[in-house]
Order: C-alpha cells, then sequence, then structure tokens
C-alpha cells in the first residue's frame, strides 16, 4: 500500500498589485534547526562536523602559561606593573593587551587562557565586581576551580575596597594589598603571594658580546600609585563613566611607538573627558603630565613657560619665550612626559607647534583632518549601556528601559545625556516630561553645564560653531542648516548633487555636479564638529540637527527655518530613483534615500510630491523584504494621513493598500481582510472599477481571501482585475503580468493544474521580456511555475528552474528575503520528489531556520517549513521526530489558520500518513476520515488534495480489514485523477497499481466446498 505526505501546500503569501506586485511565494517544504551554523542556500552536501564554521585543531597539549591577570579595564596601569616584574622574576603570562591580536574573539581567548593558566590573578577594586564587565565570569570560574581543587586563585587589592563590596565568596580569603605601598614594598608582597620561582631570575648576558644591553627599567612600568613630578591635569570627573574601551586603545597605540595621537569628534562625545581620565589612569607612568589649552594657539609659549617654571628648569623671571624654548629643550631630551593639547583646531597650522621627544601627546580636535600629523582616533557616540551607566549615576533607580527611551532620544551623545541626567535629578522630572519638552530645544539644551563637562552647553557650543562657519563659508552654512531637515542617518551628497535635476537654491547651484565643491563643504562643516564626514557624504547628529532647526536661537530667523526646511524637501523629491521602489537596481538609492523620505513626510503631508515619495519608499520597504518596517512605515502614513484627508482620497487609499499588503506577508490574514474589503468599496465609489487604485486594492482583496483559504472568492476578483488590466494597460504591463500570476497561482490552489501552467509559462516568458531574467517579479513567476511543474508530476524540470531560480534570487535578493526562501523551499520539494531525501532534509532545515529569524516562528510559511520537514524525515525512517513536530504545527497551524483552512488540513493529513507508517491505524484513520471530510467541504471532491487524503485513507481502511470499503474509495481516487492531472500523472499510476493489487489480491472469489 501506498502512503503519500503532502510535501507542497497549496497556499501562497502574496503582495498585491498597483503600488505593489502580487508575488505568490511558492510551496513550502523545509528545515530543522541545528545545532551548527546555518548554511547557504542551495544543494548541501553532507559535512564532517566542523566544516564551514568554528572548529578546533589539535597540534599537541595547549601550551600552559603560569598567570592568567584579571582587572578591570580601569586598572589597566596595575595590569601592566604585576604582569612585567612576573615576567622580569621568571613566570610566564596570559595578559590580554600583549597577547591578544586584533579581531580576536575575546571570548574565545578567555576560555582559553583560563584553561591553560596555572593560576588566576584577580587585581580587585571597586570597578572590578561591576555587574556587566567580564571581570565578574572570570573570577567566578575561576574561584570554581579553585573550589575544586584544579586552580590558583590569587586576590590583590589594588584600590581601598570596604568589605561589604567584596562579594561573600571571596571574604574569607586572604588578599595581598599593593594600593598604598612604595614600589618595592608593593613588589615584596607581589611576590609573597604568588612565590618565587626557581631557577635564574632574569635573562642571563649573552657572552659572546661587550655589547651592554639597554636598562631595562627605562620601560618598566611604573608603580600605578606614583606620582608625576610636574603635573597640571584638571581634577578627576567625579561621574566619569564608560570609554574603557577608547581609553585601552590610546594606551596600546602609545605603547606601538605612535608617539602622536589625535582625539577628534562632533561636540558633546567628551573628547575632553576623555582626554583627562587617562591622564589620571595613566598618570602614574610619566614624570611630566602637562595640559594646554590649545584653542588659542598664541597662549601655548606661557602655557609652556608656565611647565618650566613648575619644574625649575628656569628662574621665574625669565621671560615667558625663553621659558618656553627651556620647556622645549626639556622635553626633547627628557622621555616619560605627556602633553595634552586641548580643542586644537588647525591641523596644518598645528602640525608646527609641537614638541620634540621621548614622549607622548595627546591631541583633542572637533577636525577629523589629523592624518599628517597624529594617528587620528575618532570617539564616537556612548554604547547603550555606557549611556545606561552614566544616567545611573545621575538618576540611580532610574529604570532601564526609561534610560533607554531617554538614550534614544538623545542619540547616545554624552553631554546631552549627562545634561538630561543632572536635569531629571535635581528637578524631579519624569522622562516623559523631559522628553516631551526635548522640543524646546533652547530652553533644555542651554540648561547649565553637567559638572562632567566644564565649558559651555552643548546648545551653546553648536550655536558658536555654526556661527562661526556661517563667518568662514556660507556656502556650507547654508548647506548644513538644509541638512539639519533630513534624519540623523547619512546624507548621500556626492550621489545627490551629481544627479540630473538636482534642486538646490541659487545660492547653492556651484556645489550641483561639483565632488570636490561638496567634499570642500563637508570638511568645513566636520572641521567645527558639526557634522561627521561619511563615505562621500555626512552624519549630523539629532541635537546639533535640533539646535540649528532652532527657530528661536540667537543665529536663525523663522523664514530662514521653513526656506532651508522647503530646500530639504525639494532635495529629496528632486534626487528620487526613476522607478517605484520595484527595481533592484535602483535598491542603493533607495536605502539612502528612505530615512529622510520618512523623516519629511510628517510634516509635508499637504505636499503631492512627497506623499506619493512616501507610499513609493513603503513599496521599496515591501520589496526589498522589510516587511515590518513597510508595515511600520504604511501604518504611519494611514494614521497621519486619516487625520488630513477624507476616507476616499486616493493616496489615503494606497497607503491602506500597501498597509494590507505588509499585514497578508507577516501572515496577519484576518486583519489585512479586515482593512482591505473597506477600501475596495470606497475605492470603486470614488475612482472608478478601472482605476489603478481600486484593481491594486481589489488584488489585495483577492490576495487576503486566497491566504484564508477562500480561493473561489479570489478566483473570482483576479480574472476581472486580469481583464480589465489587459484592457486598460496592455498585455505586457508590469502589473496586467503580475495578475496573470496570481490568477494562475489561484487556479493551482483549486487543483487546476494544466491551466495554471500554460497560463505561468505565458507569463513567464513576457516578464522576461519585458523585466529581464532577475527581476523580482520574474523569480517569483519561476518559482511558480516550477511548483506546477512539479504537480504535473514533471520533477526533473521543475528542478532545473529552481536551481538557476535560487541562485539568482540569492544574487538578486539576498539569502534571507522571503522569495529567496520559497524558492529554496520548492528546490527541496523538487529534491525530495526526485528521491534526494538526505539533500532535501539539509535544505529544509536550511530555510526553517531562516525562516524561524525572518518571519517568525508562527508565521505560516515557518509552519509549512516545519511540516515539510516532518516530510523528510518520515522518507528518512525518523518518525518519531517527525510526529513530535506535526504535533506541534497542526496546532499552532489551527490557532492561527482555524481548522478548516488548506494548510491546516495538509499538515493533518501528513501527521495521519506518519501514523500509518508506526502502525497506529485507528488514529490515522480517525484523522484521515476528518481531513477528507473538510477537504471535501473546502476544496471539491476532486481535488488534488481531496484525492489523496481518499487514497491514503483507503489504505488505512485495508489495514483495518475494511477491504470494500477501500476499494471503492480507491477506486473514485483513481477517476477523480484521471479527470484532474491525467492518465500519466505519477499519483495516478500509483493508485491505479495500488488499485490492480487489490483485485489480484481480493478478485477473485473463494469456490464453495459442496458436501457429499
Amino acid at each position: 500500500m501506498t502512503a503519500w505526505m503532502n510535501s507542497r501546500c497549496l497556499t501562497w503569501s502574496w503582495l498585491s498589485v498597483g503600488r505593489l506586485p502580487s508575488i505568490p511565494v511558492g510551496s513550502a517544504s523545509l528545515v530543522t534547526r541545528r545545532e551548527c551554523n546555518s548554511s547557504p542556500i542551495g544543494i548541501l552536501e553532507d559535512r564532517w562536523p566542523g566544516a564551514g564554521g568554528y572548529m578546533e585543531t589539535v597540534s599537541g597539549a595547549p601550551e600552559k602559561v603560569d598567570f592568567f591577570i584579571s582587572y578591570a579595564g580601569v586598572e589597566r596601569a596595575w595590569a601592566e606593573w604585576v604582569a612585567w616584574h612576573l615576567q622580569q622574576h621568571g613566570f610566564s603570562v596570559e595578559f590580554d593587551h600583549w597577547h591578544w591580536q586584533a579581531g580576536d574573539n575575546t571570548t574565545l581567548r578567555m576560555s582559553d587562557a583560563l584553561a591553560r593558566a596555572d593560576r588566576f590573578l584577580a587585581l580587585l577594586s571597586r570597578s572590578y565586581f561591576e555587574r556587566p564587565r567580564y571581570t565578574r565570569d572570570e573570577w567566578t570560574a575561576a574561584f570554581d576551580d579553585r573550589e575544586r581543587g584544579t586552580g590558583g586563585f590569587i586576590p590583590l587589592h589594588v584600590a581601598e575596597l570596604e568589605k561589604s563590596e567584596i562579594p561573600d565568596l571571596l571574604r574569607p580569603i586572604k588578599a595581598g594589598i599593593l594600593y598604598g605601598k612604595s614600589e618595592e614594598e608593593a613588589l615584596t608582597e607581589l611576590l609573597s603571594a604568588v612565590g618565587r620561582p626557581a631557577g635564574p631570575q632574569g635573562k642571563p648576558g649573552f657572552p659572546g658580546s661587550a655589547a651592554t644591553l639597554p636598562d631595562r627599567d627605562e620601560a618598566a612600568p611604573r608603580l600605578p600609585a606614583s606620582t608625576p613630578k610636574a603635573s597640571n591635569v584638571p581634577p578627576r570627573l567625579p561621574l566619569f563613566t564608560g570609554r574603557d574601551e577608547v581609553l585601552d586603545r590610546i594606551r596600546t597605540t602609545f605603547q606601538s611607538r605612535s608617539p602622536v595621537q589625535a582625539l577628534h569628534g562632533m561636540g558633546g562625545v567628551g573628547k575632553t573627558q576623555t582626554a583627562a581620565e587617562y591622564c589620571h589612569r595613566f598618570a602614574s607612568q610619566y614624570d611630566t603630565v602637562w595640559w594646554l589649552d590649545a584653542e588659542q594657539t598664541v597662549t601655548l609659549d606661557s602655557q609652556l613657560a608656565d611647565l618650566a617654571h613648575t619644574l625649575k628648569t628656569v628662574p621665574a623671571t625669565m621671560p615667558v619665550a625663553d621659558a618656553a624654548q627651556s620647556a622645549r629643550q626639556y622635553l626633547r631630551t627628557n622621555g616619560r612626559w605627556l602633553l595634552v593639547f586641548d580643542n586644537a583646531e588647525d591641523p596644518g597650522t598645528f602640525r608646527s607647534l609641537l614638541p620634540e621627544g621621548g614622549g607622548h601627546v595627546l591631541i583633542t580636535s572637533r577636525d577629523p583632518g589629523w592624518h599628517s600629523a597624529a594617528t587620528p582616533m575618532d570617539i564616537g557616540l556612548f554604547a547603550r549601556a555606557e549611556s545606561r551607566s552614566l544616567l545611573a549615576a545621575y538618576v540611580p533607580k532610574l529604570p532601564q528601559t526609561e534610560a533607554d527611551r531617554l538614550a534614544e532620544a538623545l542619540g547616545d551623545l554624552p553631554l546631552a545625556l549627562a545634561q538630561a541626567g543632572g536635569l531629571i535629578a535635581t528637578s524631579g522630572f519624569s522622562v516623559d516630561t523631559y522628553l516631551k519638552d526635548l522640543t524646546a530645544t533652547s530652553r533644555l539644551l542651554d540648561r547649565s553645564a553637567p559638572i562632567t563637562y566644564r565649558h559651555k552647553t552643548l546648545g551653546a557650543a553648536v550655536r558658536l560653531s555654526s556661527a562661526h562657519l556661517a563667518r568662514t563659508d556660507p556656502e556650507a552654512s547654508e548647506l548644513l542648516r538644509i541638512c539639519a531637515f533630513l534624519a540623523p542617518e547619512p546624507i548621500p551628497l556626492d550621489t545627490w548633487l551629481t544627479k540630473a535635476g538636482v534642486e538646490l537654491p541659487p545660492s547653492l547651484n556651484g556645489l550641483v555636479g561639483d565632488p570636490v565643491a561638496v567634499a570642500d563643504s563637508i570638511a568645513a562643516m566636520a572641521r567645527l564638529g558639526l557634522v561627521r564626514p561619511q563615505h562621500g557624504g555626512l552624519t549630523i547628529h539629532r541635537l546639533t540637527a535640533a539646535v540649528l532647526r532652532d527657530r528661536t536661537g540667537a543665529n536663525a530667523t523663522s523664514a530662514a527655518q521653513e526656506s532651508a526646511h522647503e530646500h530639504a524637501k525639494n532635495l529629496v523629491i528632486s534626487v528620487r530613483p526613476d522607478d517605484e521602489g520595484r527595481d533592484p537596481a535602483t535598491w542603493q538609492e533607495w536605502a539612502g534615500l528612505l530615512p529622510h523620505v520618512m523623516t519629511l513626510s510628517e510634516t509635508w503631508t499637504q505636499d503631492d510630491n512627497m506623499r506619493e515619495l512616501s507610499l513609493d519608499a513603503t513599496q521599496y520597504l515591501l520589496m526589498r523584504g522589510t516587511t515590518s518596517a513597510a508595515h511600520d512605515a504604511a501604518r504611519a502614513l494611514h494614521q497621519r494621513w486619516s487625520a488630513e484627508f477624507p476616507p476616499d482620497h486616493p493616496h489615503l487609499l494606497t497607503a491602506e493598500t500597501l498597509l494590507t499588503d505588509s499585514l497578508n506577508i507577516l501572515g496577519r490574514y484576518r486583519q489585512a481582510l479586515a482593512v482591505i474589503e473597506n477600501v475596495v468599496e470606497l475605492s470603486r465609489n470614488a475612482l472608478g472599477d478601472d482605476h489603478e487604485t481600486t484593481l491594486a486594492a481589489n488584488t489585495a482583496l483577492a490576495t487576503a481571501f486566497t491566504n484564508l483559504g477562500q480561493y473561489h472568492e479570489a478566483q473570482v476578483i483576479e480574472e476581472d482585475v486580469l481583464r480589465r488590466r489587459r484592457s486598460t494597460l496592455g498585455e505586457d504591463h508590469r502589473d496586467t503580468l503580475t495578475s496573470g500570476n496570481n490568477l494562475a497561482v489561484t487556479l493551482d490552489t483549486l487543483g487546476d493544474h494544466h491551466a495554471s501552467r500554460a497560463l505561468k509559462d505565458d507569463v513567464l516568458k513576457r516578464q522576461r521580456r519585458v523585466l529581464g531574467e532577475n527581476h523580482p517579479d520574474t523569480l517569483i513567476s519561476a518559482t511558480n511555475l516550477a511548483v506546477t511543474l512539479m504537480d504535473l508530476g514533471e520533477f526533473v524540470q521543475a528542478r532545473a528552474l529552481l536551481e538557476g531560480t535560487v541562485d539568482r534570487s540569492r544574487k538578486t535578493l539576498g539569502d534571507n528575503h522571503p522569495n529567496t526562501l520559497n524558492a529554496a523551499s520548492g528546490l527541496a520539494a523538487s529534491l525530495k520528489d526526485l528521491g534526494h531525501h538526505h539533500k532535501a532534509q539539509t535544505l529544509r532545515e536550511d530555510v526553517l531556520t531562516r525562516r524561524r529569524k525572518v518571519l517568525g516562528e508562527d508565521h505560516p510559511h515557518t509552519l509549512d517549513s516545519y511540516r515539510d520537514l516532518a516530510s523528510s524525515l518520515t522518507y528518512l525512517g525518523h518518525h518519531a521526530r517527525a510526529r513530535s513536530i506535526l504535533d506541534d504545527t497542526l496546532n499552532r497551524s489551527r490557532a492561527m489558520l482555524g481548522d478548516t483552512h488548506p494548510d491546516t488540513l495538509t499538515i493533518a493529513h501528513n501527521l495521519a500518513t506518519v501514523l500509518m507508517r508506526i502502525n497506529q491505524h485507528v488514529q490515522a484513520r480517525a484523522l484521515l476520515q476528518s481531513t477528507l471530510d473538510k477537504h471535501r467541504a473546502t476544496l471539491g471532491p476532486e481535488h488534488p488534495n481531496t484525492l489523496t487524503t481518499a487514497a491514503n485513507l483507503a489504505s488505512v481502511l485495508s489495514h483495518l480489514g475494511r477491504r470494500k470499503e477501500a476499494r471503492v474509495l480507491l477506486q473514485n481516487s483513481l477517476e477523480g485523477f484521471r479527470r484532474t492531472l491525467g492518465e500519466e500523472h505519477p499519483k495516478t499510476k500509483a493508485v491505479a497499481e495500488q488499485l490492480a493489487g487489490y483485485k489480484k489480491v481480493f478478485g477473485k472469489r473463494k469456490k464453495k466446498i459442496r458436501r457429499p
């Protein structure tokens, strides 16, 4: 007896036409959850464990080290001192900044180091026990080893700690104390704690040379508790937070013989604060640490003279110029000094002012152009964890969700966060109140500077810089005002200002088509820290832009701001791509334009061109496969325009159609139907049956019907839309072809595969000619044609078509695009049909993994993937796992789609076939009978799915001894398959063979034996 599993479900997810073509997405056959990394889409061969991922190679036992040094980033100077002296005394150490390379996986390196080290050295301070730090994981793992007797745990105090600040587990352990001692006492304490090693205490000199080795103490780290001979660094900031990674990079760069570094970034990111923290954190490693205000270069001589007087290298009465020259001579002939030039402006001029010698120079500047004079280091915005920590320092009980909201609104800008934290802490403002008032930029961002920032407020700093730009480069200043009304995302000016038809105010026409002039303008803004240059364009921080947009500012007038706002809108409209977001060739342009369109659409609701552009941008999101973003965009447009336009306004109706499209793709079919039914009625009454907006709404309505299993209702609508589009747009128009594709898919769902194939063949040929092989519409049609070929038993042709389609979809749309996954799902089904069950299973596992990530666990297509994986597992004999998957999937499908949805019935049918294979025929019969009854009611008695279920029910009845019923069912199924699929279809032949077997075994009556 033959039991078939439906490995392709006749359910499709579509985008509707009009704004977006209907995109039936092919059948579903998919994949398990794997423990390894997901593979690229394609036919995957079996691989040995570890292929393509991280593998551990064994070439002997791992090299052991004596100590792993664990410390908080703020105590790096202590870690360097301890590591250096341990090595000098013959120990081997693992110290991240000496032994780990850029690009290393720090988690893996840490785990490896803990495994290789004989002993664990913990440098304890208050920062060491902060929860977000890796040190927590390190010391708890090492302590666990110590408890089991497998590792040595040695704690050393490098800062004063209250007993209550030490975790309970560590309090009983005696710890060495290094802080508060002379260097000799601290070294004795260290060696006492670790025990002196046997053997030589240093490297012997080379006997064959009389050369003297350099004094190793010159390079030795100083005891962190020591202080410089001369220092004028501002006091340490009590609430300094974060920047550990930046400070480590500064230290490492200095140690790698890059003696001059320039910290650059926009105003408010904390360049000065970071430089000051570096001075305090590593002051012990220098003889001299001197801070110079470099904003006015004419004052540098007097500040260097102060250094000479502090060092007592000149008499107090020596003239400033001579004393400054003496300071330069001191720096030239001495090492171990650090100079900080704070707020330097012109790298070209400043290069000649840098001192010579063996020390270090740290520069802070808004200007990024320091490459020829220093090693530049961009100080960016805070990471979100750093933003939370800074806000917690001001408002300790602020919930994390509130901190995240505030950090998001302030763009993780340290100065703005500090100002907000200070205001909330002192005024009792709630976050909601603060965010509501944030629009009053001049009022909030002009409040007094927080204690962590010694200079001007953010509002004052931005206005001062923009006023300077207006005086020195009026063209760049006007362009900056326009950019301030765009989104806080990259603005690709190099691309925009070279496009034909770009619209700018007449005063900026000199920038159009001149990339050098554009680059000069961006550089002028960047030198003042107002923007960040980025790949031929710029990014402007949201708060900087807010200050520049402020109509109440000292440098702004209402008329000027309104003009800049309108110019921003006209610029974005003028550089729009030449399509409606449906052509992959323009997607890169759309990606750069999208955030600015969405920002401007919020205020320019009365502009027809802006509304059209907003709709096309939403359609781009749908075509790109970013469905959730498209849904949010369409919903926002609908909500915004509903308040301003009548319900039958064409743009409002199109926004609702796009919203329906997104709901259909997201699997929210009932919501989609609820939205679109009203849109169709309004559109017919206001615009007429033949208007494209009406036809697009009807297509979305048909899609919702199809997704809900109401195939006949969908067919009626799609036939009408196709007829009207052929009449109004022509046979070869993109939307006409999409309508043909949609109708063909519906015919498939109704079991009319021959009519579907004829229509799909015609559509695909036209799309290849009109749109090209790689257009998304063409790729979708190719996938759908291949599914019909499989339904008709042409498995080899289907596989060949799908292999090419998957490859082109990956290149055009990406591995995780829903349409790529649909094509890959179809390819897996063709592999199964051809008997390549292992390859089919592997590919289905991959597609399932990707669908779960892209669509979600309960999306109908994800459920299809689970069902199809179970099909492969069943063919491979993994019945228990297949049954478990199908049990769960059936329950979720019933909850999502209902008991009678064709998808749900297909899953129920497949579960019944698994029950048959494990000889649970009574349960299988009950499930198959219920499924058959629902198939007949929903799809009709001669639908292929109905006939397949009847044939499998016949097999179960035969096993249960009800052979007469089985034979009748098989005979009816055979006749139905002959009428719907033809005499030569594999299913028709299989049922015919099955029925012939019945006749052979049970067709002859036993002769009666007459008694004499």
